[in-house]
């Protein structure tokens, strides 16, 4: 799904200044299909082939993660640069291979924390930098994915992971809370088993991400059929609040109750609100409208072409594997703990 829906549009995108060569699956079958799909002159079922006979400038990996490792230092020893989805690998010892790797022969990492590129999260992030709110004391991520998307399917990948489905969609809250808050000293878990899915360890998820000065407030819930991703910013001097989907930031200021003051903060957010929506609506009428991964993957090509750093370095992936290492052990001692 992340390579057909929305990887490979984003290549096709920059048709003229990257090419898609190759596309590579265990199953040759499903090569085949994509790359005609797509208009991809080759397939492959094996990696080494690939490499070896296209010897591409840079490799995007959008297998499970638990391959991700193998995939990436096959394919830094072959030449490429790399592209992984999220999360980098399954821990920080895979991690430091794929670095190390890297160095040694001089290629580059991307890491695809692609909700970084949500227009109104990078709005929100720059308004945070330039001090309009003041000094950052604190955040709160609130992520609703559909029951039907992963949870209610038992052959799914990410049932299998760590942690259960917060394996999957877990790294994007950890990497948005690395944003603001990092590092990240401390880590505190509550898991909630509310469906009936015997192959679905929870499907409630609290989490603290306590840092030096902040903390990051995250729940993420896969119990409704709704999809909702909310980010909320304060500072000594306001607060910021995005909604990914809706594309819109708010910045209010109301430290008075009067009810004139509340009044007017109200109408002040209310036509944020507005704003923004008409804007996003206006440049998707207009196609004009740039996807997350179209964006981080421009901006990654365009890294490996001019010289310039990485989007999403390799150490910033490597960090949000760490804490998402923390918060899997977390469960697993809950598991393992006798009910009282």
């Amino acid at each position: 799904m992340i390579a057909t829906k929305k990887h490979l549009p984003a290549f096709a995108r920059l048709k003229g200044s990257c090419d898609v060569v190759a596309v590579c699956d265990v199953s040759q079958d499903v090569a085949r299909k994509i790359a005609g799909e797509y208009g991809i002159p080759n397939a492959y079922a094996d990696l080494p082939t690939m490499l070896a006979e296209q010897k591409p400038d840079l490799v995007d990996i959008c297998t499970p993660p638990k391959t991700h490792a193998d995939v990436a230092l096959k394919s830094i020893a072959g030449g490429a640069h790399v592209l992984i989805e999220k999360p980098m690998a399954m821990d920080v010892d895979e991690c430091d291979r794929i670095i190390r790797a890297a160095e040694e022969r001089g290629r580059k990492i991307c890491v695809a924390h692609s909700d970084l590129f949500y227009p109104s999260f990078r709005k929100m992030r720059a308004l945070v930098e330039s001090g309009s709110i003041g000094e950052f004391m604190g955040m709160r991520i609130f992520l609703s994915t559909p029951v039907d998307y992963i949870t209610s399917k038992p052959d799914h990948w990410a049932h299998k992971l760590p942690g259960g489905v917060i394996g999957e969609t877990g790294p994007h809250v950890v990497y948005m809370t690395l944003a603001f808050l990092r590092p990240v000293r401390e880590v505190h878990v509550v898991a909630s088993k509310r469906l009936d899915y015997a192959w679905s360890p929870y499907e409630d998820y609290r989490i603290e991400l306590v840092g030096d000065k902040a903390v990051s407030s995250i729940t993420c819930v896969y119990t409704t059929d709704q999809w909702a991703a909310q980010v909320e910013v304060w500072g000594t001097r306001g607060i910021l609040k995005a909604d990914l989907e809706l594309m819109y930031v708010t910045r209010s200021r109301r430290t008075s109750l009067r009810p004139a003051h509340v009044g007017a903060s109200g109408f002040a957010e209310a036509w944020q609100v507005v704003r923004d929506t008409l804007g996003t609506g206006v440049k998707v009428l207009g196609r004009r409208f740039e996807r997350t991964h179209d964006v981080l993957i421009a901006e990654f090509v365009r890294s490996i072409v001019e010289g310039k750093g990485s989007p999403v370095t390799a150490d910033e992936g490597r960090e949000a594997v760490r804490v998402m290492n923390l918060i899997a052990g977390q469960l697993k001692g809950r598991e393992a703990a006798p009910a009282r």
